[in-house]
This record gives C-alpha cells, sequence and structure tokens, in this order.
C-alpha cells in the first residue's frame, strides 16, 4: 500500500512579529498535516518502507520502540495498516492523550516511572522484550534512516523557501535536527544550524546530567547516537513554561492549536532571528495531545516570560 500523499509535502507559514521594537518574520512547516498528526509519520513511513524492502522487517512480524510519544503513535498508526503489532515503551510522565492515541491504534503501552528508571530503562526494558519475541526494533535514536526521511523535510523548505539562512529544532531523537540541517547545509554553505534545549536539561550546552522540563518530545535524558554535534552551530536554551504560554498565545491569537515543542521551537527561533534572516523550523505537531496537561490552562500574564514580549501580528501560507 502506497500512503506517500498522506506523508510529508506540509504547508508552510509564515509568521510575521514584533519582539524588542523590530519587525521579523519566522517560517515553520505545519507537521500536524502528515498521517497521524506529527512529524514523526516521516520517520515511520520510511522506516517501515524501507525495512520491507530489505527484509528486515518481515510481514507479522512486532515492532517494539521507545518514544516520548509521537514516533510510538505514529509506528502505532502503520503498524495497524501494514499488520505489525506494536508495543511501544515510555515513560510514565507523557500526556493521558498520548497514552490513548496509541492503545486506539491498537498497539500495547508498557510504562516506565522515574524511580524504576525513565527513559534509559524504558530503552533497556524495549531490548528484553524484542529480543525475547523476535520483534524488529526501529531503533529511531541510533536508526540513520530517521536522518534520512528528515533530509527529505529538508528538501521541501528548499523547494518553498530557497533562500533559508537557518533551522530552529529542539533534539528528540535528533533525526529532524540532523536530517533538514545537513540537508540545508548542503544547499547553502553559510547556513547555520540551532539546537533547542530545555535550560533544566540541557546536557549539550550545559552539560546537566538529570533534570525534569514539560517539553514533551524533546529533551530526553541523553543524546541521541544519530546527533552530530559538530554540525551544530550553536544551542538555545527554552525555559518550558515560556514554550507552553508560546504555544498557548499562538493558539489563542492565530487560531493555530500547535503542540509545547512547537511554542519552544517558535521561541528559540525569535531568539535566533536578530539581523533579519530568514529563520525556518517545525511545528512538529497540534494542541490535541496535551489537552489534560498545561498548555490547557490560561495564558500566563507573567510580563518577564520572554513569550508575553513577542508581539504576534500575522501569518499567511507561503
Amino acid at each position: 500500500m502506497d500512503i506517500g500523499k498522506l506523508v510529508g509535502n506540509t504547508p508552510i507559514i509564515k509568521i510575521d512579529y514584533e519582539y524588542e521594537g523590530k519587525l521579523r518574520s519566522i517560517y515553520s512547516k505545519l507537521e500536524f498535516y502528515n498521517y497521524s498528526g506529527s512529524i514523526k509519520d516521516r520517520i515511520a513511513a520510511h522506516i517501515i518502507k524501507t525495512e520491507k524492502e530489505n527484509g528486515n522487517l518481515k510481514d507479522g512480524q512486532a515492532i517494539v520502540e521507545v518514544t516520548s510519544g509521537n514516533t510510538g503513535i505514529a509506528f502505532s498508526a502503520m503498524g495497524a495498516l501494514f499488520g505489525h503489532e506494536v508495543h511501544i515503551f515510555m515513560p510514565d510522565w507523557v500526556s493521558i492523550e498520548r497514552r490513548k492515541l496509541i492503545q486506539m491504534y491498537g498497539a500495547h503501552v508498557h510504562l516506565v516511572s522515574k524511580e524504576e528508571g525513565g527513559f534509559k530503562k524504558a530503552l533497556e526494558l524495549a531490548e528484553d522484550f524484542a529480543i525475547k519475541n523476535d520483534a524488529y526494533r526501529p531503533l529511531q535514536f541510533d536508526n540513520p534512516l530517521n536522518v534520512e526521511a528528515q533530509f527529505k523535510t529538508g528538501e521541501e523548505i528548499i523547494k518553498d523557501l530557497p533562500d533559508v539562512d537557518a533551522f530552529v529544532s529542539g533534539i528528540g531523537t535528533g533525526g529532524t535536527l540532523m536530517g533538514i540541517g545537513k540537508r540545508l547545509k548542503q544547499h547553502n554553505p553559510n547556513f547555520k544550524l540551532y539546537a533547542l534545549e530545555p535550560c533544566t536539561l540541557s546536557i549539550l550546552k550545559m552539560g546537566m546530567e538529570e533534570g525534569s522540563h514539560m517539553i514533551e518530545g524533546i529533551g530526553d535524558d541523553f543524546i541521541p547516537g544519530i546527533v552530530e554535534e559538530d554540525l551544530i552551530d550553536d544551542i538555545v536554551l527554552i525555559d518550558d513554561v515560556d514554550a507552553i504560554n508560546m504555544s498557548k498565545r499562538i493558539a489563542k491569537e492565530f487560531g493555530l492549536g500547535i503542540g509545547i515543542s512547537s511554542g519552544a521551537n517558535f521561541l528559540a527561533s525569535v531568539l535566533v532571528n536578530k539581523d533579519d534572516i530568514k529563520v525556518a523550523t517545525v511545528f512538529a505537531d497540534d494542541n490535541k495531545k496535551y489537552i489534560t496537561t498545561k498548555l490547557s490552562e490560561p495564558i500566563d500574564d507573567d510580563e518577564n516570560l520572554i513569550s508575553n514580549k513577542v508581539k504576534l501580528i500575522s501569518f499567511e501560507v507561503i
């Protein structure tokens, strides 16, 4: 079955805003237009298709993955479509909506608490389960197919925004940052790649070994194997309260429902865009997976938040 037209080729929008007295624009891909509602559909579709073709993923073989949400949802949806039982190991602090969505696609959720070892323990348990059940592991944190899938996203950005100067993204699996970053660096030798980290769990920039935050989908307590640090030009730290508040304001003022990491991506892009360059980012998913989180609470009017110092003007599809 070919679902190619249901994954990728997402729209890109230009958001105009004012910050520190200067009018600027940020360009963002709306990735919630994908098959199951996030940028991770690109990974799941590419890995399943490629691994079936090369014989590594057999018909009916179970798929086992570790994820904080969107990748698990994507593999669960496509597992149902292509006839694969799916088992998802994930930390128990992710939103209840993510767990329920995975289960609604018929997949099995295995939760791991911080006390049990959190994300690192989930990786161990998934490996043990896969060995015992002869299951296929996508290994999204180490699989070059992850980067390859997002390399194509970079090509889409070039098509819509050929004079792009910079790209900003958080580090979840690292696939989005690396895949898009590599393609755009090929396109423009002066291009800059910016990684986003939560300020309370900054491994790359601050060397933190532990911490917690509320930006689901990025900032796990390890650096994925596919992340090539030498490709990153700089790292931007974002407070999770600010990220959540930015997403709330974009929803209220534009009617554009985005997830928490998307608010973080936009805010980090604003901080990067000091010289009126063309900065691209992604809105990885929408706000529907966060109804039981702080994203559904009222906007925080704290004037000290960076998100409240950004004046949103308008957006247009390009």
